[in-house]
């Protein structure tokens, strides 16, 4: 094929033009529903399962300028990290910070202190839960619009050990797991912010040390970990059976099952420890990750935000 130099000349431009304007986009993190978020120590990262060692999407506290310095060692050991639609992913740490990020820019949209916070969700009407653990022991709640860094509670439930929450669009509720019984949450539009959370049933664990808690993605499940087990839990029966494929298992501390492939990612602690380097699939051959303090998986698929 032969080209004129003026249509060569004009290749070049527009090729030089379109370089020039991929530079001028931002840099974005593009849910992938096969890929894996993870947590457990300051660094929150995104990785294909099919490539571990190379790290797609990270962040840390330092790079959201919104974050105040000070604020940075409250996210040295996250322990969730769940992503929405709308490039949110919403972050916890032990360490006592909470924080709504935007993705793509890393912006902080949302930030709370909550004493040893374990799991957060969005809820409708721009409101946001978070379990605040031993020490806390309370689902608190905060109005996502806050303009305040860190925001101010709203209001306050108490549950001993709190470490999972859930929102149940089926059934207008929030699951909410602690050390020994898991929680139906509702709210009374009437009522006053301060007074809008009300308990709606409690129900016992079959063993103690709730631990995680995630939506199966029928409608009508939740697995439950506590210390020893992993359930499935009957959002209907309030009933518990124990989750095939796992059987008895201590310290499983994250369960997700994927909405798009059906595959369960999980994370099981060591003996020693509360982390591991190891994530595991129950239908596949566990991920080594060196020199990684992991703690949840989750799977890159974005909720839709209440």
């Amino acid at each position: 094929m032969n080209f004129s130099r003026k249509t060569w000349l004009m290749t070049r431009v527009s090729f030089a033009t379109f370089i020039f304007a991929l530079t001028l986009m931002p840099m974005t993190a593009l849910a992938e529903p096969h890929d894996l978020i993870c947590c457990g120590a300051e660094e929150v990262f995104v990785i294909n399962p099919e490539m571990p060692e190379v790290k797609k999407w990270s962040w840390r506290a330092e790079q959201s300028p919104s974050i105040p310095a000070n604020f940075h060692s409250r996210f040295r050991s996250t322990d969730d990290c769940k992503p929405y639609e709308g490039d949110l992913l919403l972050i916890t740490s032990s360490s006592g910070g909470v924080a709504l990020i935007d993705r793509t820019t890393k912006e902080c949209h949302f930030l709370a202190e909550t004493k040893n916070a374990h799991s957060a969700c969005l809820l409708p009407d721009r409101q946001l839960a978070v379990a605040s653990s031993f020490g806390g022991d309370q689902v608190q709640f905060y109005n996502r619009d806050e303009k305040q860094k860190p925001a101010s509670v709203v209001q306050a439930i108490s549950l001993l050990g709190a470490h999972g929450t859930v929102w149940d669009s089926h059934r207008k509720c929030l699951w909410a797991l602690g050390e020994k019984e898991l929680l139906a949450l509702v709210a009374d539009a009437e009522a006053t912010p301060q007074e809008r959370w009300k308990v709606r049933s409690r129900t016992t664990l079959p063993s103690n040390g709730g631990h995680d808690l995630s939506p199966k993605h029928d409608g009508k499940q939740l697995f439950v970990t506590t210390d020893t087990q992993v359930f499935m839990f009957d959002c209907d029966k309030l009933t518990f059976n124990v989750a095939e494929g796992f059987g008895d298992q201590l310290k499983i501390k994250s369960v997700d099952r994927s909405s798009v492939s059906d595959r369960i990612v999980f994370h099981q602690a060591t003996a020693e420890n509360w982390w591991s380097d190891t994530i595991r699939f129950t239908d596949g051959v566990p991920l080594k990750l060196a020199d990684e303090r992991l703690y949840k998986i989750r799977w890159d698929t974005p909720t839709p935000a209440p």
